[in-house]
């Protein structure tokens, strides 16, 4: 069911309050259906506003869009949840997946895009798993909405496929939209590596 609401947006360092979101609003026939913000919209004048920051050099293209990226999806995510809440369990799994699985027959195709795992130093076990074109440009974009240094705890190639598989594989950790809580894991690295090396081995590698 569709759901419009208001929330401020925090991108590359900048934040833009009371920002109109609406999901769920497809599109039939929609070309950009495997993207991985299909299903989220966003009101015209806060992307000017967000193209009036590129102009004037506060930020660049790329972290604007990485930014929407993981906005959206973080959206989508808990979107599928509140709906799983309200569906009974015999057929909630099915039109959850049905939701949020494109409607293509094409295969999942990563992408060269890194996929990383990062915690403040003075919280190391609050890890955001995201994804970013170029991570140093991202840990700079994050740094300077903590007061705590950000470090870059693990990477890989993988793209959005690879970051919706971790996020689901450690739904019941999350804080909030990319944030998890591994403070109960002993070594959080090496839980999240070998969750994408599960995941990676049934696919090409995303250098190819």
């Amino acid at each position: 069911m569709p759901s419009s609401f208001t929330m401020d947006l925090n991108v590359a360092g900048h934040r833009i309050e009371k920002v109109a979101m609406t999901w769920g609003l497809v599109q039939a026939g929609d070309q950009r259906v495997t993207a991985a913000s299909y299903g989220t919209d966003i009101e015209v004048p806060a992307v000017i506003e967000l193209l009036d920051l590129i102009i004037s050099g506060d930020t660049s293209a790329e972290e604007v869009r990485d930014g929407l990226n993981d906005i959206a999806t973080s959206i989508i995510d808990e979107m599928h949840r509140e709906n799983a809440r309200h569906l009974s369990f015999d057929d909630g799994l099915s039109k959850v997946q049905s939701q949020s699985q494109p409607s293509t027959s094409e295969p999942l195709v990563l992408d060269r895009r890194w996929v990383y795992a990062v915690s403040s130093e003075a919280d190391p076990k609050a890890i955001k798993i995201g994804v970013a074109q170029d991570i140093s440009k991202r840990l700079r974009a994050l740094q300077m909405g903590s007061a705590s240094p950000i470090e870059l705890r693990w990477s890989a190639r993988g793209g959005f496929p690879l970051e919706r598989h971790l996020h689901a594989s450690f739904n019941k950790k999350r804080i909030s939209g990319e944030w998890f809580d591994f403070r109960q894991v002993t070594d959080p690295v090496k839980a999240i590596s070998a969750a994408a090396r599960g995941f990676l081995a049934d696919y090409p590698s995303a250098d190819q």
